[in-house]
């Protein structure tokens, strides 16, 4: 992802995308035979312009990334703006994102925030989720103009539909706390809580197993509040809190709730990582 991308994101989406995970090959492994070899930064670099010259867009974002992170040649943000801007005139939706952002930060060009709201808003009109995602919070937060929670919820709201977590997350605050002139619902924020952690916000996981403790939204069940603190934890959460209360709840329900609890819980993270991640169809020979 380039740096760009990465400075729109929140510190916890920073955080996320920069400890992606990496493979580490065994030592001293023999070369398998037929297995692509690693192309030379420079040579992967040459063969980019060679592709965008002849037209190819997505070589043209490449190039942007190249510029952007010194991939096979000095980073040169100008450059890369240049280079995302053709991506983005040649039919790519995440050349119009990454010039917003660039214009979001300063990065490349003077900050404008008249320019990154415009070009945010071409990509989410070509369909990109993730600047429908940004054009929410611009909307929310005024930046660049005027302020609009009634524009800022229908982009949250089509940043679900495009499969956003943190999106049906924020969405479900709002309801929660009646929020941004919304009526408090705690219904339906239970419903969009439910949706984000079915996209994967261990947050909306978090907050799905406080509601069914406290009773709010639904009724008070101390199983399914158990059941949820422990899929934030056994999905990576690390917060004191959850531990906390993994505690307090375990301590009031008998082993075999406990146990039930706990491989339900299980099954959902395991039924979940498919659905996030499908495994790649393997060819017929």
């Amino acid at each position: 992802m380039p740096l760009c991308a990465l400075a729109a994101l929140s510190p916890a989406g920073v955080a996320a995308a920069s400890a992606a995970q990496v493979v580490q090959a065994p030592s001293q492994a023999a070369p398998v035979q037929g297995a692509p070899q690693r192309v030379q930064p420079e040579v992967a670099f040459a063969l980019m312009v060679a592709e965008a010259e002849k037209g190819n867009a997505g070589a043209m974002l490449n190039l942007g990334n190249f510029y952007e992170q010194g991939v096979g040649i000095g980073r040169n943000y100008t450059k890369a703006m240049t280079w995302y801007e053709k991506a983005a005139k040649a039919g790519q939706a995440e050349g119009y994102y990454n010039l917003g952002v660039c214009y979001d930060i300063g990065m490349g060009a003077t900050a404008d925030a008249a320019k990154a709201l415009q070009n945010y808003q071409q990509a989410a009109d070509m369909g990109m989720a993730l600047a429908m995602y940004k054009l929410s919070s611009i909307f929310i937060s005024g930046s660049g103009t005027d302020k609009d929670a009634a524009k800022g919820i229908a982009w949250l709201e089509k940043a679900i539909n495009a499969g956003v977590a943190a999106a049906a997350n924020d969405l479900g605050v709002v309801y929660l706390t009646g929020l941004l002139g919304q009526k408090k619902d705690e219904k339906k924020a239970l419903s969009l809580f439910m949706k984000a952690a079915d996209l994967g916000s261990l947050e909306a996981v978090k907050s799905i197993a406080g509601m069914h403790k406290n009773g709010i939204g639904t009724k008070a069940d101390p199983v399914a509040a158990y059941r949820w603190y422990y899929s934030a934890r056994r999905g990576g959460y690390t917060g004191e809190d959850v531990i906390r209360m993994l505690g307090l709840l375990e301590g009031s329900l008998s082993t075999a709730q406990v146990q039930q609890a706990q491989k339900d819980a299980d099954a959902w993270l395991a039924a979940l990582a498919t659905a996030l991640n499908p495994p790649n169809s393997v060819a017929k020979e």
